[in-house]
């Protein structure tokens, strides 16, 4: 059973020879600012942190709607999967996988200028298999 077992692990290892895989994920070089990540997103303390707060942390807004107040802000994730190996007797073979996902905060504020709530949403630019 020992030497079955070994022989199943060598070949397993003789077919994956010379393959690679990586995986990458980074803000698209055409977004519009950096990511904002879940640090941010708890220093937005409802009925506390006012405009003056988020314009600091956050910088201006792709976008702002009056009456009642809302700030916009957009950035866009890439996420890329590559292989690499000798998958066919034709010779070394690649392929991608991956997704773009464009994300927006949008910022609700009050009459007195502070933050009444936020969410973060989401849509699917582009997949590839």
């Amino acid at each position: 059973m020992q030497a079955l077992r070994s022989m199943f692990l060598i070949s397993v290892l003789f077919s994956c020879t010379g393959c690679f895989a990586y995986y990458a994920s980074h803000l698209d070089n055409s977004s519009p600012r950096a990511d904002i990540d879940d640090q941010t997103l708890k220093s937005l303390i409802i009925g506390s942190t006012t405009i003056e707060d988020v314009l600091l942390r956050l910088g201006e807004p792709q976008e702002h709607y009056d009456a009642p107040l809302v700030l916009l802000y957009r950035w866009i994730w890439v996420r890329d999967l590559f292989l690499w190996g000798w998958l066919s007797p034709a010779g070394f073979r690649g392929t991608a996988a991956g997704d773009t996902t464009e994300y927006t905060l949008h910022i609700l504020f009050d009459e007195r200028n502070r933050v009444t709530r936020y969410k973060v949403s989401s849509v699917a630019l582009r997949e590839y298999p």
